[in-house]
């Protein structure tokens, strides 16, 4: 028997009108196996997209190795930025100060983080500079730059004035006095990671050391490199040069990357699970077609159709399934995940209900990235399925005697 004559047998076997409820049966399959293939596609876009997101926004603020100056090793930080920079694959090195302090303005008053970097580094950092919101941060030089989130705290706009406190004060007779200091916000950034549009704000490099008594000092020098994958590799290297302390980005920060990656694995395999339930619906669905055509099947047998013929006909019943699940559920999943922000948009105006939270999820947005071999190994992951669960029904098929039935025929 040919090929084409098996795959037209298998479609008037899932299209027969006289067994209605087997091709209910079969379109109910169709209907969990695209569902399972465009749930697993957004969720792993999603995913993606929250890693890809996570990472851009971490290493752009904190760099990827971060070196904690020690004055007693060496006091010239700017020797110690040269001989950073030497070490081949090192990009560049940046000195800043990073200290904690008390913020109060129009009654408010919260915590934050300040940041002291140098004007040249500020504008050469393209996380910072491309998501301000408000304000000119080419005039850092004559004030501060806060995040979004902690202007709304504080209920200011970018050219209103602030008042920093720092915890640590200064000696005045008998006691000690806090330090305290007003400065102007001359822009505002929204990088969309709540953690850090809640808590940060940069401080040019001169006013930072004298507002927190650094002198001539700073607290860390920040490092980019070419590869971060190297960046454990050439922490080592920078802890040799120098004799200080560094921490790659994947010791600072491995506790998220690694929640991911596990959260993504885990989602992957819970979700493979709609996509298997599906697959018992066609082999639930298959054997019942095998019981209702048992004397066709019979009938092909003694017109000359070998065994493995019958069974590549239930194969081609339950490939055809699972193919039309998994095409419908690609283009389903591939369209909501390039659309998912608006679906979110619309479905929080209509419910009023939010459903992300920039406080929970640290992205003010759903970062989706579809990556193309993540489609691919979802649909053959699906057609997998789908022709394993034809298999038992295939051979219940190959293994009727045609004899046995067309007796009582």
């Amino acid at each position: 028997m040919s090929i084409a004559f098996e795959f037209t047998m298998a479609i008037r076997y899932l299209r027969a009108k006289n067994s209605r409820f087997c091709s209910i049966m079969a379109l109910f399959s169709i209907i969990g196996i695209a569902l399972g293939v465009a749930t697993l596609i957004v969720v792993m876009s999603v995913m993606n997209g929250f890693r890809a997101k996570l990472l851009d926004s971490v290493l752009g603020i904190n760099g990827h190795i971060n070196v904690y100056f020690d004055r007693s090793i060496n006091s010239d930080y700017h020797a110690v930025l040269k001989s950073i920079e030497k070490i081949p694959g090192v990009l560049k090195a940046t000195s800043m100060t990073n200290d904690q302090v008390i913020v109060a303005s129009n009654g408010g008053i919260v915590g934050s983080v300040v940041r002291g970097v140098s004007t040249k580094d500020l504008l050469n950092n393209t996380t910072v500079k491309n998501n301000v919101i408000m304000g000119n941060v080419e005039k850092f030089d004559e004030g501060i730059i806060i995040g979004a989130r902690l202007a709304e705290a504080l209920n200011i706009d970018y050219g209103d004035n602030i008042i920093l406190v720092s915890p640590e004060g200064f000696d005045v007779l008998l006691d000690e006095m806090p330090r305290m200091k007003e400065y102007k916000v001359v822009a505002i950034f929204d990088m969309g990671m709540f953690e850090y549009d809640n808590t940060l704000m940069y401080m040019p490099m001169k006013s930072a050391q004298a507002f927190f008594n650094y002198k001539d000092s700073v607290r860390n020098i920040e490092v980019f490199i070419d590869d971060i994958a190297a960046a454990n590799k050439l922490a080592n290297a920078i802890v040799e040069e120098t004799g200080m302390k560094a921490e790659s980005w994947q010791s600072q920060q491995s506790h998220y990357v690694n929640a991911l990656k596990t959260e993504r694995n885990v989602m992957f395999l819970i979700l493979t699970l709609i996509i298997v339930v599906a697959a018992f619906n066609i082999v639930s669905s298959l054997m019942m077609i095998v019981q209702e055509k048992k004397s066709a099947i019979a009938i092909m047998r003694t017109f000359g159709a070998t065994s493995r013929s019958i069974m590549r006909i239930f194969c081609a019943c339950g490939l055809l399934i699972g193919f039309t699940g998994t095409c419908l559920g690609s283009v389903i999943g591939v369209i909501f995940s390039l659309n998912i922000e608006n679906i979110r948009v619309f479905l929080e105006n209509i419910t009023n209900i939010k459903l992300f939270d920039p406080m929970i999820y640290f992205f003010s947005s759903l970062p989706v990235i579809l990556v193309s071999q993540d489609v691919v190994n979802i649909s053959a992951l699906a057609l997998f399925l789908s022709f394993l669960a034809t298999i038992p029904p295939a051979l219940q098929a190959a293994a009727q005697d045609p004899a046995e039935i067309l007796r009582y025929e």
